[in-house]
């Protein structure tokens, strides 16, 4: 179902729905929902929440586990004429509040288990900023006097759809990812660049009707877009992965077998691990055609246990930052790699996407030299949400000719044949188990920690895991809290991922002739640490 750039995202799904009403749209753990179900519900909450006074143009966030709810959700505040942010339910409701703060929506929509967080969060959260909140259930008692509406009016909302007009350049969502300043960024993305990514992948990848696909990660993450959307769009069903198989192996493996998945799009964290554990037999998975990477390099040994394996696959490498929306490159593996240090390439930009390796001065480098990689098209968010100063500093509009472009901060170089390859980062930003993290996020929100007068935050390659694992040196004062005490403060400020697994507590961090902190010899600090304790492990 190919849909002009013009058409909004939801009014695809609808038009799906239209086509196959009585096909399963969505499976969770604990119901299945048809395509005229997922219609009537979700029109009904939209319904719902333009009654309770929710405008064209405002912003819903979601405070919803994963679940169909979460789905019917989301196209609510789209059918709504609003723009949807999710936030993640495992974030310490400090970093919620700094999320609602941030982007001011005029309503959160939650479930009523989550209720302590959603009362905690909001809070802290100023009065002028602070939403409403609907409650997809009963009115929890904990809510007090929060303002709002609860699921009696939504029963008694009607079904049809409220029909709000919704422009190609409206916002679709907002996603927040971690921020040099301690801050997290929003990053809206319109509806024209929604249909534009999700109409490339059901065309590359051939989804259509009865397709079973996957919705590995969650709805904060912006992979969930292609799970979502890509499947919605076409009429195949949504096959939400449980969140207690989400890091699991076996538990993964007997998901993908059980749901007889056609389609598979996760993290590289997650092949490596299904690797690692020897979960996928020889010519496992016999409904799988294709399998699909986003968000991180996935190393070569891994992926070449699984193509052994599972011969009949087809395995795609996707590439882009949350700015691009999804993915805005992509490379197919036809051959099983030989080398393992020969990573896979970024490969080529997908259809409306343009990507350019430049020097500082904004001027294309010869092929085979490494340069900024720069990303253009129809892709590109309009800047981060209320800052337009972090906007400035990462797009740009260059004269020759006369487009906008954003700056990734990964280096990358052209080779003869125009695929693009990634050679790390610029700046210190890192992709750990998945997400993208900013190292100053992390030690902006160290320094805030009681006992701790100095920190410094690093990355090194994680041992048999893709992506980094995240350190952290630090300097107490008098009160001399241990590297577990300053963890577990830090995980109230931060979510779970970017918390550090590494500690050193030191009694001066090493500093430049500038005076200012040297992560370089930090990092060596974690390194010489680790040979270490190898070492004294190998004479065991």
């Amino acid at each position: 179902m190919n849909q002009p750039l013009s058409t909004p995202v939801h009014e695809s799904v609808s038009a799906a729905a239209a086509l196959y009403p009585d096909a399963d749209a969505v499976v969770d753990a604990d119901r299945v929902l048809s395509y005229s179900g997922l219609e009537a519900e979700s029109n009904k909450l939209a319904n719902a929440l333009i009654r309770a006074g929710l405008r064209s143009g405002d912003l819903v966030g979601l405070i919803l586990p994963k679940s169909a709810d979460v789905v019917v959700t989301l196209l609510a505040a789209l059918k709504c004429g609003a723009a949807y942010v999710p936030l993640d339910v495992s974030s310490p409701p400090a970093r919620l509040a700094m999320m609602l703060e941030s982007a001011s929506p005029r309503w959160v929509v939650a479930h009523p288990d989550l209720a302590p967080v959603v009362v905690e969060t909001l809070s802290s959260v100023t009065e002028t900023a602070r939403p409403r909140v609907c409650w997809t259930g009963p009115r929890p008692a904990i809510a007090g006097s929060l303002p709002g509406i609860c699921e009696t009016q939504i029963a008694a909302a009607p079904p049809t759809n409220p029909a709000v007009k919704v422009g190609p350049d409206d916002l679709a969502y907002v996603m927040f990812t971690s921020g040099s300043t301690g801050t997290p960024k929003g990053v809206p993305i319109a509806h024209r660049s929604v249909t534009r990514f999700t109409g490339w992948a059901a065309e590359h990848f051939g989804l259509g009707p009865k397709l079973r696909v996957s919705g590995h990660t969650p709805v904060h993450f912006d992979l969930s877009v292609m799970d979502i959307f890509g499947a919605l769009t076409t009429g195949a069903e949504l096959h939400l992965v449980p969140e207690q198989a989400n890091l699991t192996p076996h538990l993964i493996a007997d998901f993908l077998r059980k749901s007889r998945l056609n389609q598979w799009f996760s993290v590289p964290a997650v092949l490596v691990a299904m690797a690692g554990w020897d979960v996928v037999a020889a010519g496992d998975f016999p409904d799988l055609r294709t399998l699909i990477w986003c968000g991180d390099a996935l190393p070569v040994p891994a992926l070449r246990h699984l193509m052994q394996r599972l011969p009949h696959v087809r395995f795609t490498n996707l590439y882009g930052p949350t700015e691009a929306t999804v993915a805005c490159s992509y490379h197919e593996v036809d051959q099983i790699p030989d080398l393992d240090a020969d990573p896979i390439p970024i490969g080529r930009p997908i259809t409306g996407a343009r990507l350019a390796v430049l020097d500082e001065t904004g001027h294309p480098l010869a092929r085979g030299a490494v340069g900024d990689l720069y990303i253009a098209g129809d892709g590109l968010s309009p800047g981060y949400l209320h800052d337009p100063e972090k906007t400035a500093e990462a797009f740009f509009v260059f004269p020759e000719p006369p487009q906008r472009w954003y700056r990734t901060g990964d280096l990358a170089r052209l080779d003869e044949q125009g695929i693009v390859h990634f050679h790390g980062r610029a700046d210190r930003q890192v992709k750990s188990r998945g997400y993208r993290v900013e190292l100053d996020d992390v030690a902006s929100a160290l320094h805030k920690v009681a006992g701790v007068t100095e920190a410094a935050v690093v990355a090194t390659d994680a041992d048999g895991f893709a992506g980094k694992e995240i350190c952290a040196a630090y300097v107490p004062d008098e009160t001399a809290p241990t590297p577990r005490l300053v963890r577990a403060q830090l995980g109230s400020l931060l979510p779970a991922y970017m918390v550090p697994t590494r500690w050193l507590r030191l009694t001066a961090l090493p500093k430049n002739q500038n005076g200012k902190v040297d992560h370089r010899a930090v990092l060596q600090r974690f390194l010489d640490e680790a040979r270490s304790a190898a070492e004294t492990a190998a004479k065991v």
